[in-house]
């Protein structure tokens, strides 16, 4: 199987050092088999934002894989962790992370979402997807707060013929454990 894998973490700090690393808790390379990986440092404004209006103190990272292969079609995967101080900070990063993905997908044009069942990865979690329509494009997201940490998983299966929800999400399962291996106790 030929497969093209481009990922791009970033790290940024949202303020404070008293916080665990969470580039440390993204997922790797290793994680994602024939990856091809780069760093960048950065963290998309839409979460950025929200998060330094309400005064949270913390960090972050991020990444974006993508591979392809015939059978597969194209599997873009990205993500990223944020780390807190206290779990009651951590659960205000996780309300704030659904509403800004909420508004950033609602923006982008992305509705039609039905939760999805996925085993327990943390404190609180929120699993959905976004089922193929005739273009073949799949998207399944995860957001899971743990202790001090709330990671976001977003998953895009892009094929034709158009690739079933059952297999998007065994793909976010995958991708999930690994995660949840990586964060460990928050």
């Amino acid at each position: 199987m030929s497969a093209l894998l481009v990922a791009t973490m970033a790290t940024t700090a949202l303020a404070g050092d008293a916080v665990k690393n969470p580039s440390a808790m993204i997922l790797r390379q290793a994680d994602l088999p024939g990856a091809t990986y780069e760093a960048e440092a950065d963290l998309d404004d839409y979460l950025r934002k929200p998060l330094q209006a309400a005064g949270l103190s913390g960090r972050a990272a991020q990444y974006l894989g993508v591979t392809f292969s015939q059978r597969k079609g194209s599997l873009k995967v990205s993500g990223v962790v944020l780390t807190v101080a206290s779990a009651a900070e951590a659960r205000r990063v996780f309300t704030i992370t659904k509403r800004a993905r909420d508004a950033f997908l609602r923006s982008a044009g992305v509705r039609g979402w039905t939760t999805v069942s996925v085993p327990s990865y943390g404190n609180a979690q929120r699993a959905r997807a976004n089922p193929p329509g005739n273009e073949g494009i799949a998207i399944a997201e995860l957001i899971v707060r743990k202790n001090t940490a709330v990671w976001l998983l977003y998953v895009v299966l892009e094929r034709r013929p158009k690739p079933a929800v059952s297999e998007l999400v065994a793909d976010l399962k995958s991708l999930a454990a690994k995660q949840q291996r990586r964060v460990g106790a928050g």
